[in-house]
């Protein structure tokens, strides 16, 4: 194991939450994969969909579940923060607040684009519109999925805003044009955190880190590297 350490800043670890853990022992064998890797602090970020659930209705829950993972996180040491993955949909606006929806400590809010085929246009307005009523800062999930993410102009956009940048780690297994604007990125510090976006032990939604910190650190500089939390 090499020595790039980063915050796993994007997982599905709270049990009985979404389409991620299932139950504490799916979680624990998560939690225990990810520090045989080598992650020390994780970002607690189950979806929330504003269209379909209140917030404190949610928050209740997660409240609940995060409960019962707390003693495992104990356990193996692992650091956390609670946060949420925010489905970028309209009814966000329908509350005044959204502080508790940000990663814990922060005012970061995980934001996840509604489909890779999402108008860019309506994307950049709802993030202007974020802005304009909350005091948050928008940290979009997984741009490496958005086709649009991948064109400069576009991107630049969500630069000027000043939106903070999440890449998961297998965008090392996407196409070439999408691998190497990510990896460009990075080196122009436009990203600031990655994630496993981890939801289960088995298939591609597992917590896979260290094959992925691997191709990172043969790609990348430690200096370019140094952006990223």
């Amino acid at each position: 194991m090499n020595g790039f350490k980063f915050i796993d800043s994007h997982t599905h670890l709270l049990p009985g939450m979404d389409d991620g853990a299932k139950n504490v022992k799916e979680s624990e064998q998560m939690v225990l994969s990810l520090r045989e890797q080598g992650i020390e602090e994780v970002f607690l970020t189950s979806h929330y969909y504003s269209h379909r659930e209140a917030v404190d209705k949610f928050l209740q829950r997660r409240k609940r579940s995060f409960r019962l993972l707390k003693p495992v996180l104990e356990h193996y040491s692992m650091k956390h923060r609670l946060g949420a993955e925010v489905y970028a949909v309209p009814a966000i606006f329908n509350y005044t607040n959204l502080d508790d929806l940000c990663i814990d400590g922060t005012d970061l809010l995980l934001l996840e684009m509604s489909s890779p085929k999402s108008e860019p246009e309506h994307v950049i307005k709802l993030v202007k519109e974020i802005y304009s009523r909350y005091s948050v800062e928008v940290l979009l999930a997984h741009i490496d999925r958005y086709p649009f993410m991948m064109r400069r102009k576009i991107f630049k956009q969500f630069v000027d805003l000043g939106v903070h940048m999440q890449l998961n780690l297998d965008f090392l297994d996407a196409d070439y044009l999408t691998r190497q604007k990510c990896l460009k990125y990075i080196r122009q510090g436009h990203v600031q955190f990655l994630g496993t976006d981890c939801h289960r032990m088995t298939g591609k939604r597992r917590p896979e880190v260290e094959k992925y910190r691997s191709q990172l650190t043969a790609r990348l500089t430690p200096e370019e590297l140094s952006n990223i939390y």
